[in-house]
C-alpha cells in the first residue's frame, strides 16, 4: 500500500510546485523509501527541496520545513501521522494501525494479485536461457534460466505483454566440426543411446586436435582441420541434405533434453526459435540484401562483409532517443581501425555468423510489431550486443527499444568453465544434488512420510535452493559457484524463505474458521512486532517497481527473505491462536502474510509447502 501513499504525495508535491511557479521542478517527484520501521525518520522520505534550492535562491532545509507545512494541511488524517522536516528532507510519518488495515485489507481482497499492474501498453521479446544444441546445460544456463525467468514474471506482473523466447544456439561452425567428427567416427551407435553425451564427446574430440596441433605448432594442419569444419557447415547452410538430416537428429535429441529439465524448473517459453529458423527462412538473407542495398557493408580483402561500428556509436544506442548512428553509405574501410569495431556479416565462405543471425532475430521481431527487445545474456557480451544493436539501426530499426539484461558470470572453485576443456557441472547434475542433500534432511525430520511424499518436499526445497542461489544477488555480481554452499539448507536460502511460510500455512490450518475482515477487527491492539510486520507487507508493490525498473530480480528475492525475517520475529515474539485480545487481527496479518508469500513465489517460481 506504500505506493498508495507515495502516489498521494508526488501529486500533492507537484501541486504545491507549481503553485510556487516552480517551471524547473522534475515530474513525477522524487518521493524515496526511507528506513523503514524506523521511528526517528518516518517511513518516507523526500529530497526534493535540494532541486529547488537553486531557483528559489533558498537554503533546501527552509524549502524543506515550508513544504512539510503546507503538505500536513492537505494531507492530514488518513494514512498520515504527521509530515516534518529534518534539515532538507521531508519526513513522512504513518499511522500504523490505517497502514496494518488497509495493507492487510488490500492483499486478502487481491489475492495473489497483489502488486499486480493490469494495464498492458508495452510488448516485448524476452529473450532468455538459449542453451547450445549437442551440449548438456550447465550450471550457467541454470543461472541464465533462473533468473530469466523470474525477471520475466516480475515484467508481466507489471504490465509488460511478454513473448517469452527460447533463442536456441542450434546453428554455426561448430555443428561443421561435430558433423565432420561425426562422419569420422566408428563408434557412431553411442548417439541412439546416450545422444548428448556423445555429442560433447564429438565436440571435445575437434578441441582436442585442435589444441595438440596448436601447441606443436602445426599452423598447415591446424588451418586445414578448421576449413574442414569451415566446409561442413557450408554445406549445411546450403542445404545438403545428409548433413541437414544429421543436423535435425542431433538438435532433436538436445531440445528433448532440454524440455526434461525446463519441465523440473517449471519454466516454460512462447517460442523456440532457434537461430537456424532465420537462416532457413531466408531472414538472414534479406539482412545482408538490406546491408547492401543500403551500402552499409563493406568488402574485406579476403571476401568477408561486414559493418563497421564505431566506438563513438555505441553509447544510447539501446534507446531510439539516444541512439546517433552513421547512415552514410560507405564503399571502404576507414584508415582508423582504432576507431571502429567490425560486425561480420558474412564469412569469407558465404556462411553466416552470430551477428548475421541476431540482425536476422531483430528483422524477423520488429516486424511482429514489438516495442523492446529484451536479452538475458552475460555481461562478457555487452560490446557484442552494443554493436548489433548499432548495426540494426544502420540497417533502418529505429523505433525499437533494445535492453541487454546483462548478469554477472559463474566460474567454479578450480577456475572457469569450458565446456570444450570438460570443466563444467550439468544443470541436472545440479537439481539431483540439491535434491539429494534435500531429501535426506526430509526423511530425517518426517520418517513417517512415504518414498515419494519425501520425494515431492524435497523437490520443492530443490526449487527454492536453487532460485534462492541465482537470483538473489544483483545480477552484475559474477560468483563462484560452490556446489557445498548451494547445497545447504542453512542460512538466508529459499528453504529458510519456504519455512517461514509454512510456519503461517500452518498457524490457519490449525483455526477453523474464515478470515476476519480487517477493518472489523481494527481495535484490537497490534505491537511493534505486528506493525512491523504489516510496514513490510506494505512494501511489496514497490520492490516490484525496484525489480521492474533495474531489470533486476533481486529485490523481489531479497524483500521475501526480508518478509521471512520480520515474520520469524512476529512468530516468536507474539501468540496467535491463544491470544484472546487480539487473535482475530492476528489471524487477519497472517493470512494477509501467506498470501504475500504466496504472490512472491508465484513470480520467483519457488513452491509453497505444507510442511519441511
Amino acid at each position: 500500500m506504500l505506493e498508495v501513499l507515495r502516489d498521494r504525495l508526488v501529486e500533492e508535491i507537484s501541486a504545491i510546485l507549481r503553485e510556487w511557479g516552480c517551471a524547473s521542478a522534475v515530474s513525477p517527484v522524487p518521493v524515496e523509501i526511507n528506513e523503514y520501521g524506523d521511528a526517528e525518520k518516518g517511513l518516507l522520505a523526500s529530497p526534493v527541496a535540494f532541486q529547488l534550492a537553486g531557483e528559489r535562491n533558498q537554503p533546501p532545509a527552509e524549502i524543506a520545513a515550508e513544504l512539510a507545512e503546507t503538505l500536513s494541511s492537505r494531507l492530514d488524517g488518513g494514512w498520515i501521522d504527521r509530515i516534518e522536516s529534518t534539515g532538507p528532507y521531508l519526513n513522512v510519518y504513518v499511522d500504523d494501525d490505517h497502514v496494518a488495515t488497509e495493507t492487510m485489507a488490500r492483499i486478502l481482497d487481491a489475492g495473489t494479485s497483489y502488486g499486480v499492474v493490469d494495464d498492458r501498453n508495452w510488448s516485448a521479446v524476452f529473450e532468455f536461457s538459449s542453451p547450445n544444441v549437442a551440449k548438456p546445460m550447465h550450471i550457467g544456463h541454470l543461472r541464465n534460466t533462473v533468473l530469466g525467468d523470474v525477471l520475466a514474471n516480475v515484467l508481466d506482473a507489471q504490465g509488460y505483454e511478454l513473448i517469452r523466447d527460447n533463442h536456441i544456439g542450434d546453428w554455426g561452425v561448430q555443428f561443421g566440426h561435430m558433423l565432420y567428427e561425426y562422419e569420422q567416427a566408428d563408434d557412431t551407435e553411442r548417439f541412439e543411446t546416450e545422444p548428448i553425451t556423445y555429442l560433447l564427446d564429438l565436440y571435445q574430440r575437434y578441441g582436442t586436435q585442435e589444441a595438440e596441433l596448436a601447441d606443436a605448432g602445426d599452423e598447415d594442419a591446424l588451418e586445414a582441420l578448421r576449413d574442414t569444419g569451415r566446409s561442413y557447415f557450408a554445406r549445411l547452410e546450403d542445404g545438403d541434405p545428409t548433413l541437414r538430416e544429421r543436423w535435425e537428429a542431433f538438435s532433436a535429441a538436445s531440445l528433448d533434453r532440454f524440455k526434461e529439465t525446463y519441465d523440473r524448473l517449471g519454466v516454460e517459453f512462447d517460442t523456440w526459435h532457434g537461430e537456424s529458423y532465420y537462416v532457413i527462412e531466408s531472414w538472414t538473407s534479406q539482412i545482408r540484401s538490406e546491408a547492401l542495398a543500403r551500402s552499409i557493408a563493406v568488402e574485406t580483402d579476403d571476401g568477408a562483409q561486414i559493418i563497421p561500428v564505431f566506438d563513438d556509436e555505441l553509447d544510447g544506442v539501446e534507446s531510439p532517443e539516444t541512439a546517433d548512428v552513421r547512415t552514410d553509405p560507405i564503399d571502404e574501410l576507414p584508415d582508423d581501425d582504432d576507431s571502429y569495431g567490425s560486425l561480420v556479416l558474412e564469412k569469407r565462405d558465404g556462411t553466416t555468423t552470430y551477428g548475421t543471425r541476431d540482425l536476422a532475430t531483430i528483422a524477423y521481431r520488429v516486424a511482429e510489431g514489438f516495442d523492446e527487445l529484451i536479452y538475458v545474456v552475460a555481461e562478457e557480451q555487452r560490446e557484442y550486443f552494443q554493436q548489433v544493436f548499432a548495426a540494426a539501426r544502420k540497417l533502418g530499426f529505429t523505433d525499437v527499444t533494445f535492453t541487454h539484461v546483462e548478469y554477472g558470470m559463474v566460474d567454479l572453485p578450480e577456475g572457469s568453465m569450458s565446456t570444450r576443456a570438460g570443466r563444467m557441472i550439468s544443470a541436472v547434475a545440479v537439481l539431483d544434488r540439491v535434491h539429494e542433500e534435500a531429501l535426506s534432511v526430509v526423511q530425517e525430520n518426517y520418517p513417517e512420510l512415504s518414498e515419494d511424499e519425501a520425494s515431492q518436499i524435497a523437490e520443492g526445497v530443490t526449487l527454492g535452493t536453487v532460485t534462492f542461489e541465482n537470483v538473489d544477488k544483483r545480477r552484475t555480481k559474477n560468483s563462484t559457484f560452490d556446489i557445498e554452499q548451494a547445497t545447504s539448507l542453512e542460512g538466508d536460502t529459499g528453504p529458510y524463505v519456504q519455512y517461514a511460510a509454512t510456519r503461517g500455512v500452518n498457524i490457519l490450518d490449525r483455526v477453523e474458521q474464515s478470515v476476519p475482515d480487517p477493518a472489523s477487527v481494527a481495535d484490537e491492539a497490534f505491537n511493534e512486532y505486528d506493525y512491523q510486520l504489516a510496514v513490510e507487507l506494505a512494501r511489496y508493490p514497490l520492490v516490484l517497481e525496484q525489480s521492474r525498473e533495474r531489470y533486476d530480480p533481486s529485490p523481489l528475492v531479497q524483500y521475501l527473505l526480508d518478509l521471512a525475517r520480520t515474520f520469524n520475529k512476529f512468530y516468536h515474539e507474539n501468540r496467535v491462536i491463544d491470544d484472546e485480545t487480539v487473535r482475530e487481527r492476528r489471524l487477519a496479518l497472517v493470512a494477509a502474510s501467506v498470501t504475500a508469500f504466496e504472490a512472491g513465489f508465484e513470480l520467483a517460481n519457488v513452491p509453497m509447502l505444507d510442511r519441511m
